[in-house]
């Protein structure tokens, strides 16, 4: 007889099962990302964390950790988004009311007033300052065409003091000069009336005025010229036609425009 060889004896199987919770994890991860929010969310972030901590220490016998990792980032996802259509909700909610609505409310009610015997004084009539003859308006340029039988100083005052904080442009013309009326009919274009917006355009006759034009040091020989006025009338900058190049809205408005707003040179 031989030898006795005992069997050895083979390990029971391992059986080995999905963790449950993080099957829940990712359930609840899916629901935060749809209407749940945080409150599906916040749990699932738990879940999925005791999951993988369970699964880790089951020494295998317990699978799932990509499950409880997916259930785990859902939640973060979920929550984050819950949050912030919470707070685009609240933002909403305490926004002041925009002009529209303010406008639509009913005017309120004025108190009327208490009748008296004694009788009220009657209203003292404000007659605003006449504009010089000769005065067109486009838009919020306005232009004037000076009176040619009045002296050029004394109306310059007087359009000076009218102003009213607008910007005085002197602009020299001459009758006979194809430039000139090239700009006087392109004054009705909305880029030049944006590019002298607020401006009050004084055109002056280099024929009539020669002299006193001499006398302010404004160039008659050729024209138009533009100078910007200050508050007593006098010349501070100066612009000349062939500053442009063809005679036409889009090349004048740009040049006029940077001329209206740049700051006038110093005087030495």
């Amino acid at each position: 007889m031989g030898p006795f060889h005992p069997h050895p004896l083979r390990p029971p199987p391992r059986i080995e099962r999905t963790e449950e919770k993080a099957i829940i994890a990712l359930v609840l991860g899916i629901l935060s990302m749809g209407c749940a929010g945080p409150i599906a969310g916040v749990p699932a972030i738990i879940l999925g964390s005791l999951a993988r901590r369970d699964i880790d220490q089951s020494s295998g016998t317990r699978t799932g950790r990509a499950i409880a990792a997916a259930g785990i980032a859902s939640g973060l996802f979920g929550t984050g988004l819950g949050f912030v259509i919470m707070l685009c909700v609240v933002g909403a909610v305490l926004a002041p009311d925009s002009p529209e609505d303010t406008a639509s409310l009913p005017p309120t009610a004025e108190p009327a007033s208490v009748a008296t015997d004694e009788p009220l004084p009657p209203p003292i009539p404000v007659t605003p300052a006449p504009a010089p003859a000769g005065t067109r308006s486009y838009g919020s340029l306005e232009v004037i065409d000076l009176d040619d039988t009045r002296g050029l100083r004394a109306q310059l005052v007087e359009i000076t003091q009218r102003s009213g904080g607008r910007k005085i442009v002197l602009q020299t013309y001459a009758k006979a000069s194809a430039i000139c009326e090239a700009v006087d009919a392109a004054l009705p274009d909305k880029r030049m009336q944006g590019a002298l917006a607020n401006v009050t355009l004084v055109r002056v006759d280099v024929d009539e005025y020669d002299t006193e034009l001499r006398q302010m040091k404004i160039e008659t020989a050729t024209a138009p010229w533009f100078y910007k006025l200050d508050a007593k009338g006098n010349p501070t900058d100066a612009l000349s036609a062939e500053a442009w190049e063809t005679d036409a809205p889009e090349n004048m408005a740009p040049v006029l425009r940077r001329f209206i707003h740049r700051a006038a040179p110093r005087r030495r």
